[in-house]
């Protein structure tokens, strides 16, 4: 061995008969350590101080909407910004969708996005979409858009009346099916409760007879809706949603929910 070669330094102790050297790591190891610290500064610099670049979800909110201008809001995560577990914000908007929806502009795009989705979207694809986004699937039949293959029939079969029911005896059998059904979730008046008010203007899913025979019908899941379309017959389901637009709309119940959707004029 040279005089001047560094010599292999055992180490005064050892576990299980196991001991070891006194070895230095090696220059290329111990330099790619020290180049991830200084990355690690620059990384938190740029994203998390200065805000300079972008988010993970900034960069979505971005992907999914072109013309999105991120807010503040949008940039939380930075270092000097309190954060917020999602999770414990009850009033926290959690998807873009929602998001979307609080802000009418927002919501516009979006809405235009979704329709040109649904006419590009195959079979499958436009079936999931009517069921994440009825409200928005309802303008896209309204515009003539076509139906997933097998609902078609189903749809047809739902809106077996263009204008609603008006006859006393009809309405009055609705009305019984009306209170074993649905007052749970609506009231007894339709005032609302679990469910929507139905007696005020606002919709959350289409104020014409079809939209209401099919949400009967086809139920919301998402939203707690059952589908009773195995329940009740479709002469049943006619005169319940004829029930709902001649005489709970507009009937005035006492203590009525706070309107949800969209408020419809005639």
């Amino acid at each position: 061995m040279a005089k001047n070669e560094p010599r292999d330094e055992l180490l005064n102790h050892d576990f299980d008969g196991i001991q070891e050297y006194d070895n230095q790591l090696p220059g290329w190891w111990k330099n790619l350590f020290y180049l991830t610290i200084v990355f690690a500064v620059i990384y938190l610099l740029y994203f998390h101080v200065f805000s300079v670049g972008d988010l993970q979800k900034v960069s979505y909110l971005k992907d999914i909407d072109p013309d999105y201008v991120p807010s503040p809001q949008d940039q939380e995560g930075a270092v000097f910004d309190a954060y917020r577990a999602p999770v414990y914000a009850a009033s926290e908007q959690r998807t873009p969708f929602d998001r979307a929806q609080a802000n009418a502009e927002a919501y516009e795009r979006f809405e235009q996005n979704m329709l040109e989705a649904m006419r590009n979207a195959d079979a499958a694809q436009l079936a999931r979409l009517q069921e994440d986004f009825p409200a928005i699937f309802e303008a896209y039949t309204a515009q003539g858009g076509r139906l997933p293959a097998g609902v078609a029939a189903a749809e047809a079969e739902a809106a077996t009346i263009s204008e609603p029911i008006t006859d006393a005896a009809i309405l009055a059998g609705a009305k019984d099916l009306f209170g074993q059904h649905c007052a749970t979730c609506h009231g007894d008046a339709g005032q609302g409760g679990i469910g929507p008010n139905l007696t005020d203007e606002y919709w959350l899913h289409g104020a014409k007879i079809a939209n209401v025979v099919r949400v009967i019908q086809k139920g919301i899941p998402a939203k707690g809706m059952i589908a009773w379309e195995k329940t009740l017959s479709p002469d049943e389901i006619n005169a319940m949603a004829s029930f709902v637009l001649v005489e709970l709309q507009g009937s005035n119940p006492p203590n009525p929910k706070a309107p949800e959707g969209d408020k419809v004029s005639e």
